[in-house]
């Protein structure tokens, strides 16, 4: 029969924690791992009353290393401990995730080897705290935007997986709450399947026993989120900055001294300038923001994008223009602003496309 390791990161919990815990002791074959992230001393109590239960096991983090750090300790002990095809679930310790819905996530995992599995919150009632609900259709807009995937809880500390994801898991970057969405981008990066599965809405004393802070750690969220797409944009700039360069240099080299040019010579030092500008982005996109090892099909796909963004952006530019009667100068930056975000996701989902993730 297939193991189920319970992974609980716990900070500073309540007594009420080790009721929980015994409650999760009546599933099936439970295996529970719980990870004291520095609570301290006066925590002590609740852990060694852990430390006495049955197939319950404490480990310690002498300081405070943060959510994901405590996660990545369970995983390792997980995988030094588990078989084949056995089961990973991950919850807090603030009463947030009903046994009720461990059981069934459990039972809905015999059927979805290899797949991440999300407990899914509903947000529509009344009772939810202003700033969860906030902080989830923010970080749920911004990941459609950068990986094309919607998700209505991006984070949710309820999830699921089996001893096949371990090892990727592992690798995913991050110590604090960014951990979390890190996991969601690696695994829609990799190509691994993830499916939500609604469970109850709990939120204990206003999610006071929550150590979110709103401030360091949105921005840890969102910096995780933005990571890639900051790497495309400088890339852009860079290479935005060289072809302007180049282009004066070429003038400066044919030009006749007066300060007047011919077409043929603007004509010249543009394509120049705009080839090499355009190879070298090339080649940072490939290389250091997507990490893609194609190159036949990824080159023709980003000379097409080239061509096909130069003509919408002039196109949108003009219509601007002529509908709208906005300036050219203020209808470039717009549309142009608007088509940086398009470009990076063709060029994520199509020109630099990475292959499926190759398991064990």
């Amino acid at each position: 029969m297939k193991k189920t390791y319970i992974i609980i990161p716990a900070l500073e919990p309540e007594l009420e924690f080790c009721d929980y815990v015994r409650k999760l002791q009546k599933m099936q074959n439970p295996y529970i791992v719980v990870i004291d992230d520095g609570s301290g001393e006066n925590y002590q109590t609740v852990f060694q009353t852990l430390k006495h239960m049955e197939n319950c096991v404490v480990l310690t983090h002498h300081k405070n290393e943060g959510k994901g750090a405590a996660l990545k300790t369970g995983f390792q002990y997980v995988k030094e401990q588990a078989e084949e095809g056995d089961h990973i679930v991950c919850v807090d310790c603030d009463g947030q995730h009903a046994v009720e819905d461990v059981v069934a996530i459990c039972e809905k995992m015999k059927r979805y080897p290899g797949t991440l599995l999300l407990g899914s919150r509903a947000f529509s009632g009344g009772n939810i705290p202003f700033r969860s609900l906030i902080g989830n259709r923010t970080t749920s807009f911004f990941l459609w935007i950068m990986s094309g995937r919607w998700l209505s809880d991006t984070q949710t500390g309820f999830r699921a997986f089996d001893t096949s994801l371990l090892e990727l898991m592992l690798e995913v970057s991050g110590t604090r709450f960014e951990y979390e969405m890190q996991m969601l981008l690696t695994c829609i990066q990799n190509k691994i399947p993830i499916r939500t599965e609604s469970i109850r809405t709990i939120y204990q004393d206003g999610n006071s026993g929550s150590h979110f802070r709103p401030v360091r750690d949105s921005f840890g969220v969102l910096g995780a989120l933005f990571s890639n797409i900051g790497k495309f944009g400088l890339s852009s700039f860079l290479c935005a900055l060289l072809d302007v360069c180049l282009f004066w240099l070429m003038l400066n080299m044919t030009g006749n001294g007066n300060g007047m040019f011919g077409l043929h010579t603007v004509f010249a030092a543009t394509v120049v300038a705009r080839i090499a500008s355009a190879g070298t982005n090339y080649k940072m996109n490939r290389h250091l923001v997507f990490e893609s090892k194609t190159r036949s099909q990824s080159l023709m796909r980003y000379a097409l994008l080239c061509y096909a963004l130069t003509a919408a952006s002039a196109v949108s530019v003009f219509g601007m223009n002529r509908i709208l009667h906005i300036n050219p100068a203020t209808s470039k930056i717009v549309c142009d602003s608007i088509l940086f975000f398009v470009s990076y996701r063709i060029q994520k989902s199509w020109v630099f496309l990475r292959t499926e993730r190759v398991r064990e």
